[in-house]
C-alpha cells in the first residue's frame, strides 16, 4: 500500500472515530448543529451532482428538498404505521419520479433556460404547497412527531433522544453521500463529465444526451427529496419555507463557497456555511449581508471554493506569493 493510501486510510477511520464519538463529547446544542450539517451537506452534494458534475445549474433545487419534506411530513401525520426507514424511501422515490417529470422539460436545456425553467417549476411546487392547505395547511406549516425506529435486535429506538436522531442522521446521510460517490465512478456517471464538457461530442462518441442527462437529474433529485425528509424529521415541522426561493439559493451558495470542482467542495461548504451563519448571525442581524460579501470574495479570488485550499499547489502557489 502507498504512503498516500495509507494516509487516506488513517484520515478516513480518524473522522469515523470522531464522528461517533460527538455526541459523548459535545452538548446537545452542538449535537443539533451537527445533524443540520449533515442534512444540508447531502443536500449541497445532490445539487453539485447536476452543476459539478453535468455543467447544469438549477436555480429550482429546492423543489426537490420540498417535495421529499412535505411526502415525509404527510406519511408521518397520516400514515403512522409505516415504518420510519420506509418513509424515507418513499420520500427519496417521491423526488426521483418528480425528477423524471420535471427533467423531461428541463434537461433538453442548457445555461440560463435550464436555470429559469427549473426555478418555473420550483415556483409552481411552492404555489402547490402554500395554496392546497387541506394537504399541506399552506403557510401555517405542519407539525409532526418523530416516530420510534424499529430494530430487530435493539429493538424500538426512540427518535426523540437526540443522539439516537444523530446517528441514524449520520448513518442515512453517509449511505446516501457514498451511493452518490459510487455511482460517479459508474460509466453512466462517467459520462455526466462528458457531456459538461461538450454536448455534441458526447453524442458524436455514442452517448443518449437526453436519457442520461434524465438519470443523472432524477438521481439528484432523489437525494435532495431524502434530505428534505431528514430535514423534517429534525425539524418536527414542514413549512414552505423548504421549498421556495431562499432555500435554492442556500444550497448554491453552499455549494459554490466549498468548490463545485471536487465532490467534497459542497460537504466543506455546507459545514462551513452552517457553523458560520450559526456565529455570525449571533453577532449581527445582517449576517445575510457578510455572507454575500464572502461568497462573492470567494468568486472573484478563490475559484476553486475552500475545497482548493487544501490542495498543496494552490497552497504553494498562496506561499510562494507570501514570499516574492
Amino acid at each position: 500500500m502507498s504512503h498516500r493510501r495509507t494516509l487516506q486510510l488513517v484520515l478516513i477511520v480518524t473522522l469515523v472515530v470522531l464522528l461517533l464519538l460527538l455526541p459523548k463529547i459535545f452538548p446537545t446544542i452542538y449535537i443539533n448543529l451537527f445533524i443540520e450539517i449533515f442534512i444540508f451537506a447531502l443536500f449541497a452534494v445532490s445539487f453539485n451532482l447536476l452543476f459539478g458534475y453535468c455543467g447544469l445549474l438549477p436555480f429550482g433545487h429546492a423543489a426537490f428538498f420540498g417535495v421529499g419534506a412535505y411526502t415525509a411530513g404527510i406519511i408521518f401525520n397520516r400514515l403512522h404505521d409505516i415504518p420510519l426507514p420506509m418513509t424515507l424511501l418513499m420520500a427519496a422515490l417521491s423526488g426521483f419520479l418528480t425528477g423524471i417529470f420535471v427533467g423531461i422539460f428541463c434537461v433538453r436545456l442548457r445555461g440560463a433556460y435550464f436555470a429559469l425553467i427549473s426555478l418555473a417549476f420550483q415556483m409552481f411546487l411552492f404555489t402547490l404547497a402554500w395554496k392546497w392547505r387541506a394537504v399541506t395547511k399552506g403557510d401555517d406549516g405542519m407539525g409532526i412527531f418523530r416516530p420510534e425506529l424499529h430494530l430487530p435486535i435493539l429493538g424500538n429506538i426512540s427518535m426523540m433522544e437526540i443522539s439516537n436522531l444523530y446517528y441514524f442522521t449520520l448513518v442515512v446521510v453517509a449511505l446516501g453521500i457514498f451511493t452518490c460517490y459510487l455511482f460517479l465512478k459508474t460509466p453512466l456517471g462517467n459520462s455526466a463529465l462528458c457531456m459538461r464538457e461538450n454536448d455534441f461530442r458526447a453524442s458524436f462518441l455514442g452517448y443518449n444526451i437526453f436519457l442520461t442527462k434524465l438519470i443523472i437529474f432524477s438521481v439528484s433529485a432523489l437525494l435532495a427529496a431524502l434530505a428534505g425528509a431528514l430535514f423534517v424529521l429534525f425539524e418536527e415541522f414542514v413549512v414552505t419555507s423548504s421549498i421556495d426561493i431562499n432555500m435554492s439559493m442556500t444550497v448554491l451558495v453552499m455549494s459554490i463557497i466549498g468548490g463545485t470542482s471536487n465532490f467534497l467542495g459542497p460537504i466543506l461548504g455546507a459545514t462551513f456555511y452552517i457553523v458560520f451563519q450559526n456565529w455570525i448571525s449571533s453577532i449581527t442581524h445582517q449576517w445575510w449581508l457578510i455572507m454575500g460579501i464572502l461568497f462573492i470574495v470567494v468568486i472573484l479570488y478563490l475559484e476553486g471554493g475552500l475545497i482548493s485550499l487544501f490542495q498543496m499547489e494552490r497552497f504553494r502557489f498562496w506561499v510562494g506569493r507570501r514570499v516574492k
